[in-house]
């Protein structure tokens, strides 16, 4: 491990460490050439709430659909229950697109990489997509269901839509390498069992068992798919040939 990670220094040159002369040089410029900003940092969070204060919400619920369906009643108001867990559908909804396109993208490095022997099986990765397409399909069926409209984006799906969006930008990043995309698909798997917990829970706080029970299927897949990732990462992380594969790129 110690050669290994020698014999990839000398590239790395962000650390002052790197040069001390330089760094003194650099350090007396920034101090001649710039001038802090007066002020505190406290100041910039009393900043924060003023914009807060005045900013409009990030988005808005959809009315109920025309179509039939448990919520598409549109002479009655929709409970806070109801409009969340319509919400957090649209949210669930945008994340497995997200998941989707993390698991092509993981693929592409896949075929990309020249030590397919030390990645995962591909059949496995494969079926992993298959199942993240299935779910998402799953999520537009339900929200037909229940009178809503897939196409919509709810408040929820927009923020998760956003924070999700540099998960894509790391594994379609050619720089990157295969486990460190797995990383990335591992922090995309833990966040997604949580959420399909909570939908599980709102689903059956508007007695919707059957939808409930359905929800728990994807859930033991998603399950499935996190155990294997945090498997193949720790098997990845005792390999030297992996370790430098990830370092070189």
């Amino acid at each position: 491990m110690k050669d290994l990670i020698n014999s990839n220094q000398g590239i790395n040159r962000t650390g002052m460490m790197s040069s001390l002369v330089d760094s003194l040089e650099t350090k007396e410029g920034a101090e001649t050439l710039t001038s802090p900003s007066a002020g505190f940092s406290s100041e910039l969070g009393e900043n924060r709430i003023r914009y807060m204060r005045e900013a409009e919400p990030i988005g808005s619920m959809p009315k109920p659909g025309k179509t039939k369906g448990l919520f598409s009643n549109a002479k009655s108001k929709m409970s806070p229950s109801k409009t969340l867990l319509m919400d957090k559908l649209g949210e669930r909804l945008a994340f497995e697109r997200s998941g989707v396109r993390l698991y092509e993208a993981l693929l592409s490095k896949y075929h990309g990489s020249p030590n397919k022997e030390i990645l995962p099986p591909l059949e496995q990765l494969e079926h992993f997509y298959e199942a993240e397409l299935n779910h998402f399909t799953l999520v537009s069926d339900v929200i037909l269901e229940l009178g809503g409209d897939p196409t919509a984006v709810t408040p929820s799906a927009d923020v998760t839509g956003v924070a999700s969006c540099g998960w894509v930008q790391v594994i379609a990043d050619p720089r990157t390498t295969f486990m460190q995309s797995l990383e990335v698909i591992h922090m995309a798997e833990l966040v997604d069992n949580a959420c399909w917990e909570l939908l599980i829970e709102l689903a059956r706080n508007n007695n919707l068992e059957q939808i409930a029970s359905s929800f728990e299927e994807a859930l033991e897949e998603e399950r499935e798919h996190l155990e294997n990732v945090t498997n193949w990462l720790r098997g990845m992380s005792q390999s030297d040939e992996a370790i430098s594969e990830m370092l070189l790129t």
